[in-house]
């Protein structure tokens, strides 16, 4: 049955809704848009250091796809893909997204992500939704891979996809300063923990 298409904006933040209804949403622009267990969560776009974080790392995974070909078929960031959860009516825009080549497509006819990063923003309410909920949601989803990009703890969490099904748990990496970032999916990534803060300035709300 046809669902009725709405238009959401800031002030919809925490409102109700079906996976159907979020899918269908007409979005005001400006703002980040996610379903979290059938409530939506807006945030506003991240801040410079969060941008340059994300293209420090986007930088690494292109020269990885360069150095290594035949492995990463695509890099996408928030605006350019959505996790969905059915499980827990969630749909998530991970900051930055690698679908792998050989990746079969999914129900509705895309290739899902097999790796998804978050970067951490500042505030509980964020922490949390990295650490806690979004750990739940990927690994429900099948995500194999889910990195957790700390700036202000200076670490990067590689939680690594163990087991299938019921029985899937995370195995969890961690990294700091100088120490190289490993992916048990992209064999001879090499960039180190530093490497990702260069040039990210301070949040000036902070």
């Amino acid at each position: 049955m046809a669902t009725t298409q709405v238009r959401i904006g800031p002030d919809d933040h925490g409102r109700r809704m079906t996976l159907e209804q979020f899918r269908e949403a007409e979005e005001e622009e400006g703002y980040r848009y996610e379903l979290a267990r059938g409530v939506l969560e807006v945030a506003e776009v991240p801040n410079d250091p969060h941008w340059q974080i994300l293209d420090n790392l986007h930088e690494a995974f292109s020269m990885h796809r360069r150095q290594h070909p035949g492995v990463i078929l695509r890099i996408g960031h928030g605006s350019e893909c959505r996790v969905w959860i059915l499980e827990t009516v969630s749909g998530r825009n991970p900051d930055l997204a690698i679908v792998l080549h050989g990746t079969p497509n999914d129900v509705r006819g895309r290739r899902p992500p097999s790796l998804v990063v978050e970067i951490v923003s500042r505030g509980r309410e964020a922490h949390e939704r990295d650490y806690v909920a979004r750990r739940e949601e990927y690994l429900s989803s099948g995500l194999r891979e889910y990195w957790i990009v700390d700036p202000y703890q200076r670490q990067v969490s590689v939680l690594v996809r163990q087991g299938e099904g019921e029985i899937a748990t995370w195995a969890e990496h961690r990294f700091r300063g100088d120490q190289p970032i490993v992916s048990a999916l992209l064999a001879g990534f090499a960039i180190r923990v530093a490497e990702l803060w260069v040039d990210a300035e301070p949040d000036a709300e902070g």
